[in-house]
């Protein structure tokens, strides 16, 4: 599977491309300065700007061929959010985790859904053999963006995640590549 950080994917009303640390302010303000973006997109509360910082993320990723794709709208050119490869595929583990998160004041505009799409067919296209997608149990926006991307219900662990000190069960989906030879 080749990584290409340049990519830049494109759907009906977005634009997905690496996300960069001209990003920042946006992210902060869309996901890392919002409690309730943070109550299940498992990230850290940023209280002012000049806190936040993607560096270590951006490299991080890069070093390890994850896709991190701001998600902008291609009218405004806005960084709305961002989605992410929570896993490297490679020979023999050839399962890539997805995680997503945007703004609250684009929620339940079919945005999470389009990024999803876009980024599970590009995946796929570049031989990724199985997409898996989860979320904390209760995310009911998050289990219909799953739902309607057509995946799978696999199952669910029981404290599976610590997070805002204390533990919550996750549920996970997932897709297998439609062509099965890559």
């Amino acid at each position: 599977m080749e990584f290409n950080p340049d990519v830049v994917l494109r759907s009906k009303r977005l634009i997905l491309r690496y996300l960069n640390v001209k990003d920042t302010h946006d992210i902060f303000i869309n996901i890392n300065h919002d409690k309730d973006v943070l109550e299940y997109f498992i990230d850290k509360y940023v209280e002012e700007e000049s806190e936040m910082t993607l560096n270590k993320t951006i490299e991080f990723c890069k070093e390890n061929h994850r896709y991190l794709f701001a998600i902008e709208l291609a009218e405004t050119h806005e960084v709305i959010g961002m989605i992410l490869q929570c896993s490297t595929p490679d020979r023999v583990f050839t399962t890539s985790e997805i995680g997503f998160a945007i703004g609250k004041k684009y929620w339940s505009n079919g945005y999470a859904t389009e990024a999803l799409e876009t980024v599970m067919s590009y995946l796929f296209s570049i031989g990724v053999h199985k997409i898996v997608v989860s979320h904390i149990v209760g995310n009911i926006a998050s289990k219909r963006v799953i739902e309607k991307c057509h995946m799978i219900y696999e199952g669910g662990r029981v404290d599976e995640v610590f997070y805002h000190d204390q533990y919550y069960a996750v549920d996970y989906y997932y897709l297998i590549n439609p062509d099965k030879n890559k």
